[in-house]
């Protein structure tokens, strides 16, 4: 991960917010937007969803790529082919990034870094930082490979 990248997370994570949220907050920076509806949404997968379940960098770095490729409005159609940079990025988390070593659940990740995960007091960014800023940039990676601009975005 780069210095920009790792002082973006460790700012955001800061701020108080959770991993699905840095990782939407960081490609909305991209485009030059705000959508705090969006950022409050994402604040429900925080700790995988609050039971330790899927890992929230990675359903951030979805709803990311989704914010890109997916359907918004009645009469808009999702990207062609918008699944293609989902599956891989669900590939890249767990057979690259985790190695297949485990689940791609909080609970899993934290158990095989040595740590309880205590949904009340855990502080994931500061455990995940590095697994947070690598799947900001694989998403934006995947959104460009399928020809997506992300300084763009969608119309609004």
């Amino acid at each position: 991960m780069d210095d920009y990248t790792r002082s973006n997370v460790l700012e955001l994570a800061g701020q108080g917010y959770t991993c699905a949220q840095i990782v939407v907050l960081m490609g909305l920076r991209i485009m030059g937007r705000d959508n705090p509806d969006l950022v409050r949404a994402l604040s429900a997968l925080a700790m995988g969803a609050s039971s330790g379940s899927l890992c929230g960098a990675l359903t951030g770095g979805l709803c990311l790529v989704g914010l890109y490729t997916g359907k918004g409005i009645i009469d808009e159609r999702p990207v062609l082919g918008y699944r293609i940079p989902l599956g891989a990025l669900i590939k890249w988390f767990t057979q690259d990034k985790l190695k297949d070593r485990t689940e791609p659940t909080c609970r899993a990740i934290f158990e095989a870094d040595g740590q309880e995960l205590d949904l009340e007091k855990a502080l994931p960014t500061a455990a995940c930082g590095d697994l947070v800023g690598d799947t900001f940039l694989k998403a934006l990676e995947l959104i460009q490979t399928h020809g997506l601009d992300p300084t763009q975005g969608r119309e609004l």
